[in-house]
């Protein structure tokens, strides 16, 4: 199939939503939106506002479940507010995240640094087995992030004095593990988490609620996977993560999340790949850290903030947090949020 659509003015993009049935009653504010977000990210949260295709016109493989018409009342001060909506919802999740972050960084340096100053170094203080498992090309596990870390220093040295101190003055010395969990990037910390021995993995996933290393190994790849789409400036709403959270039971301490256990507490199709199922459990994750955190509250009341009142053909509202990101009914009352 050729590709035939031409570039058009922002003018003309405005002029086609408006002949689409998408009504403008600012037309500079209309504007100035599309050239802050542009037309193409706009139209994320233009979607859930056009009509539902009849069921004999849907086609599955192309994934086309809309017209291009828009639902009467829809109008561009919906969609700037849906939007304005879920830029803010990203920060909030952000400062979630980067709390998390640095005490992920903190635990696993901690817990290393108990066994060697450079336990990240040497495979004596790792999991020998995980070190021996292939990793990308012919290089080991523990090759491969041999190279990984020593790219780190190798870049941070020129931009952090700790690091340069380190190597001019103890130039036969590897970098101690707590300066090398400050440089490793978000993604990589998995990858050192994986390679600890069962108990060191233990103690930082019991730090964080989660009773066993492998379900939290997957967890903090999901929270790189959200801390990501969140920095990159994605939508938040109506996304399906690419990585399924699935809540089990005994994985965790407590009953914060019991919930949450299984595919059924949403209406919400995917529900285990929606962000409240990420949210929950990143909330518990500080809850249950000694440090405590009330970055619940916070994201509450950001989500408290959707407007729900646009009601649809059906007469059921068009967007909701039940509706459009996997949140289940009366959420705003589980104790995880309280």
């Amino acid at each position: 199939m050729e590709y035939t659509k031409d570039f058009k003015e922002r003018e003309e993009l405005l002029d086609l939503l408006i002949e689409s049935g998408l009504a403008v009653p600012n037309r500079t504010a209309a504007l100035e939106f599309l050239t802050r977000v542009g037309y193409f990210r706009s139209g994320a949260y233009r979607y859930v506002f056009r009509q539902f295709l009849a069921t004999e016109q849907i086609d599955e493989s192309l994934r086309q479940y809309r017209s291009d018409e828009y639902v009467s009342g829809a109008t561009s001060q919906h969609v700037m507010a849906l939007e304005a909506f879920d830029s803010k919802l990203a920060r909030v999740c952000l400062e979630g995240l980067l709390d998390f972050e640095v005490r992920v960084r903190a635990s696993i340096a901690h817990t290393l640094a108990r066994r060697d100053v450079a336990a990240h170094a040497q495979r004596t203080f790792l999991d020998a087995d995980v070190c021996d498992r292939p990793a990308k090309g012919d290089l080991t596990k523990f090759e491969a992030w041999t190279h990984t870390y020593e790219s780190a220093i190798e870049n941070a040295s020129e931009d952090e004095d700790f690091i340069t101190h380190h190597l001019a003055k103890y130039p036969d010395q590897a970098v101690p593990i707590w300066a090398v969990t400050e440089i490793l990037s978000f993604g990589n910390l998995p990858f050192l988490f994986d390679l600890m021995k069962l108990e060191d993995r233990r103690e930082v996933a019991l730090s964080f609620g989660f009773q066993h290393p492998r379900p939290f190994s997957a967890v903090l790849r999901m929270m790189v996977d959200l801390r990501n789409v969140c920095a990159h400036g994605s939508r938040l709403f109506n996304r399906a993560f690419k990585r399924s959270l699935a809540v089990k039971e005994h994985e965790t301490t407590g009953g914060l999340l019991s919930h949450a256990v299984g595919n059924d507490f949403s209406i919400t199709p995917k529900p285990n790949q929606r962000l409240y199922v990420y949210s929950a459990v990143l909330a518990y994750m500080l809850a249950t850290h000694i440090s405590g955190s009330r970055w619940n509250l916070t994201f509450k009341t950001q989500v408290r903030k959707l407007d729900a009142s646009f009601v649809g053909p059906d007469g059921e509202p068009l967007i909701s947090p039940e509706k459009s990101m996997g949140f289940p009914a009366n959420w705003e009352h589980l104790e995880l949020w309280r």
